[in-house]
C-alpha cells in the first residue's frame, strides 16, 4: 500500500504542481514535437524513480515500472492534446493515469485475480449500492420532480409574462429545472431607438447580460447541495443542512428583494423547499434500509 500512495503523490505532484502552463500550451500546439511534452515526460520520471528509490525494489523492477507508468502517461497526455479541453476529456484522462498506476502496483504487490475479484465484490456491497442510489434519486429524478411539481406554478409564471404592457416586458425562461430566470427589459420607442449610439447599446447590453443566469448552473446547485445534503445526513450531521439552507437564503435573498413579486419569491421558495424535503426523504430511509441490512 506504500507504494501506490507514493505513486499516486508523485502522480499528483507532477500531474499538477510541477507542469507550468506554458507546457500545456504547447502540447496542446505542437503534439508530439511539444518540448513541454518532452519536459513533463522527464519529471514524471524523475519522480516515480525517487519512489522507487525509498522502497526495496530491485532495480530491474523498479526501471520496468517506470517506464511503463511514464511511457504510458506520455502517450495518454500526447493523445489529449487532440482533445478538446474540458472536464469530460479531463477526468478520463486522469483516470486512466491513476488505473496504470493501480495496475503496476497490483502486479508488484502479486494480486492475483481472485484477490481482484474479491476486493471489487467488497466495494460492490449492498450497502454501498444503497449510498450509490441515493446519491442517484436526489440528483435527476429529484429534478424531475420538482419540474412537474412546479409545473402550474411556471405555466402560470409565463402567462403573467405575456400580460405586461408595452412598456416593459417580463420574460420567464425555464433556464433548469430547479430555477426559473426572469429578466424585465424596458421597451423604448422606436424614435430613442433610432437615437441611441453604439456606447448606449453597449451600456443595455452589459445590462442586460447581468440579468441572464449561467446555462443549467440552476440544476447544478440543485445536484450539489442535494448531494451535499444527503451526505450530511449519512455522516450523522445535520447541522450541516442548516448551513446550507441559510448559506443559500443568502445568496438568494438578492434576487427574491429585487423581483418585488410575491408569486416568483414563493415559487423559489417551493422550489427550494421541495429539494430539501427531497433529499430528507432520501437520505434518511436510505440510512435505514442501510442499518437493517
Amino acid at each position: 500500500m506504500d507504494l501506490l500512495l507514493l505513486l499516486l503523490t508523485a502522480h499528483f505532484i507532477g500531474d499538477f504542481y510541477l507542469q507550468a502552463a506554458q507546457w500545456v500550451e504547447c502540447r496542446n500546439k505542437n503534439h508530439i514535437k511539444s518540448s513541454g511534452l518532452r519536459k513533463h515526460f522527464l519529471v514524471h520520471v524523475l519522480l516515480y524513480s525517487a519512489v522507487f528509490l525509498l522502497l526495496n525494489y530491485s532495480f530491474s523492477q523498479a526501471a520496468l515500472s517506470v517506464a511503463v507508468i511514464s511511457v504510458s502517461h506520455f502517450f495518454i497526455d500526447y493523445l489529449k492534446s487532440h482533445l478538446k479541453n474540458n472536464l469530460t476529456y479531463f477526468l478520463i484522462d486522469q483516470i486512466i493515469h491513476i488505473l496504470m498506476i493501480v495496475l503496476v502496483w497490483g502486479y508488484l504487490s502479486g494480486f492475483t485475480a481472485e484477490e481482484a475479484k474479491d476486493f471489487f465484490n467488497h466495494i460492490i456491497s449492498s450497502k454501498n449500492v444503497i449510498i450509490a442510489i441515493s446519491y442517484l434519486l436526489v440528483c435527476k429524478p429529484a429534478s424531475v420532480i420538482i419540474t412537474l411539481a412546479l409545473k402550474k406554478h411556471t405555466d402560470e409564471l409565463k402567462k403573467q409574462a405575456n400580460k405586461q404592457t408595452q412598456q416593459s416586458t417580463l420574460a420567464v425562461t425555464e433556464a433548469s429545472n430547479d430555477k426559473v430566470t426572469v429578466t424585465i427589459n424596458a421597451k423604448n420607442n422606436a424614435n430613442q431607438q433610432q437615437k441611441q449610439n453604439e456606447d448606449t447599446e453597449d451600456t443595455e447590453d452589459a445590462e442586460d447580460a447581468k440579468n441572464i443566469g449561467l446555462i443549467s448552473a440552476g440544476a447544478w446547485i440543485g445536484y450539489i447541495e442535494r448531494c451535499l445534503a444527503i451526505s450530511f445526513i449519512f455522516m450523522g450531521h445535520f447541522s450541516g443542512i442548516g448551513f446550507l439552507v441559510a448559506t443559500k437564503t443568502i445568496f438568494r435573498f438578492g434576487d427574491l428583494t429585487k423581483s418585488k413579486d410575491m408569486k416568483l419569491t414563493e415559487y423559489m421558495m417551493l422550489g427550494t423547499l421541495l429539494s430539501y424535503a427531497i433529499a430528507l426523504f432520501v437520505g434518511w430511509n436510505a440510512m435505514q434500509i442501510y442499518k437493517m441490512i
